[in-house]
């Protein structure tokens, strides 16, 4: 059944509670599967003869003044076993304000104010009854203060609810919404480990604060994932789900020549990122081991299965009962490798990492930071990627520069690409290609300083993946906010679409404290050159190892804010050398570098380690085999490669 905003305003406007808390579940619940987007299903009759952008403001104030009269309401009350499923909804709720002419939602909680004669006032006292009203309401751009510890006091399920519910959406780019998540953190990280039950958390978002932490700009940004970690051991422990211990051997199983590496995948379609960036060393893994893919049925495609030598789905059932098919299927391959290409992103993956199925476990850094995990032996990473190493909880398994490849994009090849290159502009044109969750303050303020120090004028590009649906009004104001007339905001398009507008522009900046792999990628194979910033932690300092693959110069590679307005500066201001830069550093062959080395390295090191945990006792019934060479086989450069990479592995184990 679909979402009338006029049955909906009905419903609330005749104070029908029951009915309209319905219908507003039902919306939310709708925002949630569609990604943001008020979907097919959502009916409203705007005004006529007016503008599109229009329509949506008119729709969006209908809805959320309905909303306020709903959740306003002195009478209503939310029974507490819908508590964590309504918390869970917080983030559209909040994006239903933050997309409106509202902004929050602090007109609400103020008509909850017990001290009437202080409504304008922004300290309020609320009765303990109407605390998770109030959750519900306090958004991530709410200018009311937040005392966390007093509702510890009363509840602090409810108050480590809320904390989390702030903090984990994709996009905190205004001020004060970062400047929460920033003042969260930490009182989160102490906090969150003694809640007694992780189930009494809105589970379905814990995994985006696990990833969303990473665009925070604390330097103990990710110290929330121990006490995360905390909470999902403990109950690993309650359920009775142990870790396997077993020793490697191989063969593994009767009939098998080779040991067991089972992959488990967030994302691997063709057509994204962690498919472009880790596919190929899984490929070549196939050399030494059988390599098994698990992943959901939906996040997978006929190309991508490819890669497996099997694969297997994971079932649509809880996520204890998902991670109870993951640990019986290693056991039943006796897999002696478990890899998870990146962690993050799903739920699934947070907890794996705290769950041995496999007596050796590594991750990817699809999505690149720790994971302050107990149950990851080895993060894989390229050795001009890693910055600091002190930003790892695990070990790490370095790879030479070239030993992940990665594959272009499927989509790269619908793109037409014509370089403008444009000698003299009068607006220098500023490509800025990344996620919404790259989007924040400080690189904001940084834009706006480049744009009042250049001699030349500029107009920025944000080309936003993700920024759509409700999220792209409210990304879009944030922008403007600071750049105003100066600043074009894309919302996310279609990959042609996209490199259209990259190729119009004369050069792109890149985003920090979180730099880009794949935006580097489409800029310079649309002819750009551009700056970025580095940093220690490994997700800042790809875009220092991607820039040295590729041959620019150092000046261009910013080690703080002053160098990085400097360098753009440089290049918006000195047209001939800009474009000289563009023509003998930019365009699809420039990145070539990236597609081209050696990912068998990643897989001979993985079978290294694997020979590490085998007792010597076992050593003499290991089983080697040694490939045939095939002129189809991509990863075998000569007839020899395939028997003397593994003998020489031998020699080093069992001599």
């Amino acid at each position: 059944m679909g979402f009338s905003l006029e049955k909906f305003e009905t419903l609330v406007y005749s104070r029908d509670l029951e009915g309209g808390m319905r219908e507003l579940f039902a919306l939310l619940d709708g925002l949630e599967k569609n990604y943001g987007f008020l979907g097919p299903q959502f009916e409203a009759r705007p005004l006529r003869y007016v503008l599109e952008q229009e329509t949506n403001e008119h729709v969006l104030t209908r809805l959320a003044a309905a909303v306020t009269c709903l959740l306003s309401d002195r009478h209503l009350q939310i029974a507490p076993q819908y508590q964590q499923a309504i918390l869970g909804m917080h983030r559209w709720l909040s994006l239903i304000f933050a997309a409106s002419p509202f902004h929050n939602a602090d007109h609400i909680i103020r008509s909850y104010n017990v001290r009437k004669e202080q409504t304008d006032s922004f300290e309020l006292e609320l009765a303990n009854e109407d605390l998770l009203k109030f959750c519900l309401l306090y958004m991530p751009d709410a200018e009311i203060p937040l005392n966390l510890n007093a509702i510890w006091e009363v509840s602090p399920q409810l108050a480590a609810s809320l904390g989390l519910v702030l903090i984990s959406p994709r996009f905190l780019g205004s001020p004060t919404a970062h400047l929460k998540r920033e003042q969260i953190l930490p009182w989160l990280a102490e906090k969150i480990s003694q809640i007694n039950d992780i189930e009494e958390l809105p589970m379905g978002v814990l995994h985006d604060l696990y990833m969303h932490c990473s665009y925070a700009d604390r330097k103990d940004k990710h110290d929330i994932k121990r006490s995360i970690n905390v909470l999902i051991n403990r109950k690993l422990q309650q359920l009775g789900m142990l870790d396997r211990e077993a020793i490697p051997a191989l063969p593994v199983r009767e009939g098998d020549e080779k040991p067991v590496m089972l992959i488990v995948l967030e994302w691997f379609g063709s057509s994204h990122s962690i498919y472009r960036t880790h596919s190929l060393t899984m490929e070549s893994a196939r050399r030494h081991f059988r390599v098994v893919g698990m992943a959901y049925e939906a996040c997978v495609d006929e190309t991508s299965r490819q890669v497996f030598d099997e694969f297997i789905p994971l079932r649509q059932e809880s996520i204890f009962e998902q991670l109870k098919q993951i640990q019986q299927t290693a056991s039943q391959l006796n897999a002696s490798v478990c890899y998870m290409p990146s962690v993050g992103m799903f739920p699934i993956t947070m907890w794996l990492a705290c769950l041995r199925v496999a007596p050796l476990q590594v991750m990817g850094l699809g999505h690149p930071a720790t994971t302050h995990a107990k149950a990851i032996d080895f993060v894989i990473v390229e050795e001009d990627y890693v910055g600091s190493k002190q930003c790892f909880s695990e070990e790490l398994l370095i790879l030479p520069k070239d030993g992940m490849p990665y594959r272009p994009s499927i989509a790269s090849q619908d793109v037409n690409y014509f370089f403008s290159r444009r000698k003299n502009p009068e607006i220098v044109r500023i490509a800025v290609c990344c996620s919404t969750m790259k989007i924040n303050p400080q690189f904001l303020q940084t834009c706006v300083a480049i744009a009042q120090k250049a001699k030349v004028k500029v107009h920025f590009y944000f080309l936003v993946g993700q920024s759509q649906g409700l999220l792209h009004p409210y990304v879009e104001r944030v922008v403007k906010m600071y750049l105003g007339e100066s600043a074009t905001v894309y919302p996310n398009q279609a990959y042609p679409d996209y490199m259209n507008v990259v190729q119009s522009c004369d050069m792109f900046i890149n985003p920090f404290p979180f730099g880009n792999t794949n935006g580097i990628i489409d800029t310079v194979s649309a002819g750009l050159v551009g700056v970025c910033k580095t940093g220690p932690e490994v997700h800042e300092h790809i875009d220092q190892g991607l820039f040295e693959r590729m041959g620019f110069p150092d000046w261009m590679i910013a080690r703080n804010i002053e160098d990085y307005i400097e360098g753009a500066l440089r290049l918006i201001e000195n047209h001939q050398e800009r474009v000289a830069l563009s023509e003998n550093l930019a365009g699809p062959s420039a990145i070539e570098v990236i597609f081209k080395g050696r990912p068998e390295i990643f897989g001979d090191l993985l079978f290294e380690k694997l020979l590490n945990k085998i007792p010597s006792t076992f050593k003499q019934d290991l089983v080697i085999s040694k490939m045939e060479p095939s002129s189809e086989d991509p990863f075998l450069n000569s007839p020899t490669q395939a028997e003397s990479v593994f003998q020489k592995l031998i020699d080093n184990k069992t001599s």
